[in-house]
């Protein structure tokens, strides 16, 4: 099966990203379930976190995709990647305001052209009252035009020479000569001028009333998903999150949910007594879903399995003909490929630990191990290979975006981790969590979070967050005399450099990271 030229094709086919992906039917037929899809299809305003790679964009297009048949929803799909113009990103000159204003009329135009598709292919009696509810809701979101004023100041100068003849008499002598003089004279001149700047101004009672007109007269609810939330620039993330809240999220007819990364967004602003700018998250908007929760490999190792084992076979046999597994091959499960593919249930299920619950770098690290092994003529994948794959996708893909701080703070901890402990998982305060260097490693998918809120009995009164280092940070040290603590010792014999975090009585040693490590 690995010399198959199909299956080649259809592993090299298959799409790093989820918006890369053309085909709305691969996107469904290669979804797996694992309990987040349920939370979202509701009502309620959400924000879903998760870190980089870990298919925020794919449960977003799917949650797309479900409302499509709905001839009583409009769904609006926003990617922010593609919102705003150079200027907004690069020009310091321009106001806060106008950046902002420019950003969300953007979004609101986005809006329109939904709305507009909705009216024109699920028209109604009404529709002409949506048309003109429509135009009168663009409208309001231009409002005013200012242009601002700007004084030129021009200085000249004139020089004047001017010859006087002079005639003198004395007693001994007469003289005659011509005295040249010079003047000068200065002028200021002031110009009023108007530059080309436009400055638009959001009428948001207009906004809301149009709005709704429009839902009202077309028969239909507004889902607004906005994706990759945190490209937007971080200083404009809370005043773009005030102006949704102005607009939409006090709407029954409008839905809102963000896909971001939680460590990248900055949605609040607090000001005295107890007023934001932007959601107050909780209140406003809903923000308990992360999808880092429901991937972590050491939590449930044999779950998160299972669950990768049906996101490689349905990625693979979503870009194959229909039925070629099973006709060539007689596979009709993902175990039956898994089996297939590898060389055994260790070889796969260090690949599932390798990528540390992250479905791009597990898609990654297996297209490595797979064109290695149908490079060398091997049968199938093996454990060799996976943990050189690991290794390599860590080295051309996690470390070179590293700068020198975070490679030395991340050594650091390794030493300390790895090298001092011979483990490979640590503790963070709650306090400490909130540390920039934690922030940046975590978003670098070099770091991972095992647990939130635990609290140890020997330090009452401190919450932790358990942490374990990435993959590659120590698959050199694999099958070493080096290698740290792999797995969670289940029922130990409990000392004092022992903590049980889990409750089917799993631990892992006691190693607090302090804040010295990190400045």
């Amino acid at each position: 099966m690995i010399k198959d030229i199909k299956v080649i094709q259809a592993i090299s086919s298959i799409s790093q990203r989820a918006e890369r992906q053309r085909d709305i039917d691969k996107i469904i037929s290669s979804y797996v379930e694992v309990g987040i899809l349920p939370q979202l299809l509701n009502n309620n305003n959400q924000i879903l976190f998760g870190r980089r790679g870990t298919g925020k964009t794919h449960i977003l297009k799917y949650l797309q995709n479900a409302y499509k048949d709905d001839i009583n929803k409009t769904v609006c799909f926003i990617d922010c990647r593609i919102l705003g113009s150079s200027p907004q990103f690069s020009d310091a000159s321009l106001s806060l305001s106008h950046r902002c204003s420019s950003l969300f009329i953007d979004i609101l135009n986005e809006i329109c052209d939904s709305l507009l598709n909705h009216i024109a292919y699920k028209p109604n009696s009404n529709s002409d009252l949506a048309l003109n509810s429509l135009d009168d809701f663009s409208n309001s979101s231009i409002g005013e035009i200012q242009k601002g004023k700007k004084i030129i100041e021009k200085s000249s100068e004139n020089r004047n020479n001017q010859k006087n003849s002079k005639l003198g008499i004395s007693t001994n002598e007469l003289n005659y000569g011509v005295e040249t003089t010079k003047s000068k004279n200065s002028s200021n001149e002031k110009t009023l001028a108007f530059d080309k700047g436009e400055y638009e101004k959001i009428m948001f009672p207009d906004l809301n009333h149009h709005l709704k007109k429009v839902l009202e007269y077309s028969d239909t609810e507004l889902i607004l998903i906005i994706d990759e939330w945190s490209a937007l620039p971080l200083d404009l993330q809370p005043y773009l999150a005030e102006f949704f809240k102005k607009s939409f999220v006090a709407s029954p007819e409008i839905t809102l949910k963000i896909g971001a990364l939680e460590y990248r967004s900055n949605f609040t602003i607090p000001r005295e007594k107890h007023n934001y700018i932007g959601f107050e998250l909780g209140s406003d908007i809903s923000s308990n879903l992360d999808i880092d929760e429901y991937y972590v490999y050491d939590r449930n190792p044999l779950e998160i399995t299972k669950v990768f084992t049906e996101i490689l076979y349905k990625h693979i046999t979503s870009e194959l003909p229909e039925n070629h597994l099973e006709t060539k091959y007689d596979i009709k499960t993902s175990n039956q490929f898994i089996q297939g593919a590898f060389s055994g249930k260790p070889a796969f299920n260090e690949l599932v630990r390798a990528s540390e619950g992250v479905i791009r770098d597990f898609i990654n690290i297996f297209n490595i191990a797979f064109f290695d092994a149908q490079r060398k003529g091997q049968k199938n994948i093996d454990k060799k290979t996976i943990i050189e794959s690991g290794r390599q996708w860590f080295e051309n893909d996690k470390s070179k975006n590293l700068d020198e701080q975070l490679h030395s703070k991340i050594r650091r901890i390794i030493d300390e981790v790895i090298g001092n402990k011979r483990a490979r998982s640590f503790m963070v305060s709650r306090e400490l969590e909130r540390h920039p260097i934690i922030q940046k490693l975590f978003d670098a998918r070099v770091i991972h979070l095992v647990k939130k809120g635990y609290s140890d009995k020997d330090n009452p009164g401190i919450r932790y967050s358990i942490y374990s280092l990435d993959y590659g940070t120590y698959v050199d040290l694999i099958n070493t005399s080096k290698q740290p603590q792999i797995d969670f010792i289940k029922n130990p014999e409990l000392d004092s450099s022992t903590i049980v975090p889990f409750d089917d009585n799993r631990s892992i040693r006691r190693i607090i990271l302090t804040r010295d490590i990190l400045d």
